[in-house]
C-alpha cells in the first residue's frame, strides 16, 4: 500500500511537471541516466504522448532500480525522490555494491535506447548539443 502511494505521489508531481507547472525534476535523471530533467523536457518541445511516455519510462526504470536495491538503500533512494532529487542525484546517494552497479548500468543501458524511441531525430540532436 505505502509503494503505491509513494509511486502515485511521484506520478502526480511528474504529471504537474509535465504540465508546465514549476516543479523540482522529481524521478526524473540527469542525460548521462537516459531520462530527462524536467527542464529538459521543457526545452525539447515534448507532445503529450511523449511526456506520458518519458513519464512511463521513469515510473519503469524507478522501479527496476528499487528491485536491485536492499531495504536500506531503497529508503535512502526513496528519500531522495522526495526530496527532489533526480534519479541520477538519488542513486549517487547510495553506496552500490560491484554487482549492483553492473544490474543498474544495464538497467540505465536500456533506459537510453528506450528514451531513443521515444524522441524524434531532431530532439536527439538538441539534446545532445546541450550537454
Amino acid at each position: 500500500m505505502r509503494k503505491n502511494v509513494q509511486r502515485w505521489m511521484v506520478a502526480i508531481a511528474l504529471i504537474v511537471g509535465i504540465s508546465g507547472a514549476t516543479l523540482p525534476p522529481i524521478a526524473a535523471a540527469q542525460t548521462s541516466g537516459g531520462l530527462l530533467t524536467a527542464e529538459q523536457m521543457k526545452k525539447l518541445n515534448l507532445s503529450v504522448e511523449q511526456k506520458q511516455a518519458v513519464l512511463r519510462l521513469t515510473l519503469r526504470t524507478n522501479d527496476r532500480i528499487l528491485k536491485i536495491l536492499d531495504r536500506d538503500q531503497q529508503r535512502i533512494f526513496r528519500k531522495a525522490i522526495k526530496q527532489g532529487k533526480s534519479t541520477g542525484e538519488a542513486m549517487n546517494m547510495v553506496a552500490l555494491r560491484p554487482d549492483q552497479k553492473t544490474q543498474l548500468s544495464k538497467v540505465m543501458q536500456d533506459t537510453r535506447v528506450e528514451m531513443l524511441t521515444i524522441l524524434t531525430p531532431e530532439q536527439v540532436k538538441q539534446l545532445q548539443g546541450s550537454r
